[in-house]
């Protein structure tokens, strides 16, 4: 058994954050750190000057394991080549002895079920955070085989990666089209402003910006002009904008309403004392996307009930701002299930369904009007249900838009869905695997089967 300092050089990033641009060298995120890999759309851009400042310490480069040491704790990925970046707050990085030990190897090891665990018994349980200790972490032990057993455990490995790696790429891909498409119809109203340059009808002024480049792309033929909805929707539009008197400009007909009055908070469900049901804590619940990981069964003995497409946001302080939030699809129908006491159970009224529900949990002005609205001691600030009274949204006079908005999102969902039970099974023979690689309980040729196998079976 080899100790992490053996193998490997252990790094912290600084512990403050810069003035953040839009374009620059990346200041790398914590939440960037998403099942393995590194999604940098997640992290903020800094200046020169600034990257110099922070890159004092050291600067990542390719192959080193980069992770975070404090609040999500476990996650870890690969620097990849040709990036320029420095360390954000509460992410460290191992640099390894390549003599020693071939990076994807310390990358998996990292997060294997052994590390984690040595991870886990480790963790320092603070008043607001829970952190390791990186003064620490050189004496963690990991076990490190010779490199020519680590390079064809690498080899075995690396498919099941790409695989787990693709599923979560795909669920980005899927959420951002149904939250680009959200914000279009109930945010920008762009078939409205559509309607109305057609019609010929005035353009508020707040809006006539947005209007213009429109119509300019289309005038150039751009390339990136915004593609134009069928004419049988956009007739579920007005071609018109009136003025409201708490959202401002919206489209004519189309009614302001605070969240609470569109959304059931905390809906009730029924679920007995004792009875077994499948539980969600607040660790299962990811900080990017919304599928939930580790679902158990226990005893019900209190805590938030949900059902299946219910959308569960955070309530407390830090996880609120780290961004977790998540769908419940790992019930059936009819079926109760429950989690943490500070979850809040959103769930849609009336035509409002799950999709809706779920861009709305994830849009950035709500998520800021939940967090600024917030009360409560340093470091268990809670979001009190009145927040959703003085949040409104504009709901459509047509309502087969929000019939129609949830047919064509529903199906990213369930693709969602489908992608995260995939990745479960992936996990746990990844996880199954690695261990026994390690010890030569389970012999390359098994391993490699095994995996050929399910990835065939996943393909299919």
């Amino acid at each position: 058994m080899n100790k992490i300092g053996d193998v490997a050089q252990v790094y912290d990033g600084p512990h403050a954050t810069p003035k953040k641009i839009e374009h620059g060298p990346y200041f790398l995120s914590i939440s960037s750190l998403v099942g393995g890999s590194l999604d940098l759309s997640k992290s903020a851009h800094l200046s020169q000057k600034d990257f110099e400042k922070w890159t004092k310490r050291v600067t990542p480069r390719e192959g080193d394991v980069l992770f975070s040491y404090e609040t999500r704790l476990g996650e870890a990925a690969l620097m990849p080549p040709k990036i320029k970046a420095c360390l954000g707050r509460r992410m460290g990085l191992l640099r390894p002895d390549v003599t020693k030990v071939i990076p994807e190897y310390l990358l998996y090891a990292y997060l294997s079920p052994g590390f984690q665990q040595v991870l886990k018994e480790r963790t320092i349980h603070g008043a607001t955070v829970e952190r390791i200790s990186l003064r620490e972490l050189p004496d963690f032990p990991v076990w490190i085989p010779p490199l020519t057993e680590q390079k064809k455990v690498v080899e075995v490995l690396q498919a099941l990666y790409s695989k787990i790696h693709l599923n979560t790429q795909i669920n980005q891909t899927l959420e951002q089209m149904a939250q680009a498409l959200f914000k279009s119809w109930f945010v920008d109203f762009d078939p409205v402003i559509d309607n109305a340059l057609e019609a010929g009808n005035p353009i508020p002024k707040p809006l006539a910006e947005r209007a213009a480049r429109r119509k300019a792309m289309w005038a150039e033929e751009s390339e990136k002009a915004p593609a134009r909805l069928p004419a049988e929707t956009r007739r579920l539009f007005p071609d018109r904008f009136e003025e409201d008197e708490v959202l401002g400009w919206v489209p004519k007909g189309w009614v302001s309403k605070p969240v609470s009055q569109t959304i059931e908070i905390n809906p009730k469900a029924k679920l007995s004392k004792g009875t077994i049901a499948k539980y969600a804590d607040m660790k299962s619940v990811p900080t990017t996307g919304y599928m939930i990981d580790g679902v158990i069964e226990k005893p019900y003995s209190g805590g938030a009930k949900f059902e299946s497409g219910d959308v569960l946001l955070a309530r407390i302080t830090p996880c609120l701002e780290n961004g977790k939030t998540a769908l419940v699809d790992f019930l059936d129908e009819n079926e109760v299930g429950f989690g943490s006491t500070e979850f809040v159970v959103m769930r849609g009224k009336g035509e409002l369904g799950t999709p809706y529900v779920a861009c709305l949990a994830r849009w950035e002005e709500f998520r800021k009007h939940c967090i600024q609205s917030m009360v409560g001691s340093s470091g268990r600030q809670r979001i009190q249900n009145a927040s959703f009274d003085s949040f409104y949204v504009v709901m459509p006079e047509n309502r087969q838009l929000l019939t129609l908005f949830d047919y064509m999102c529903g199906a990213n969902f369930r693709i969602m869905t489908e992608y995260r039970k995939q990745t479960e099974t992936l996990i746990k023979l990844r996880n199954t695997l690695l261990p026994k690689l390690l010890s030569g309980e389970l012999q390359l040729p098994e391993a490699e089967a095994a995996v050929e196998t399910a990835l065939e079976a996943e393909l299919a």
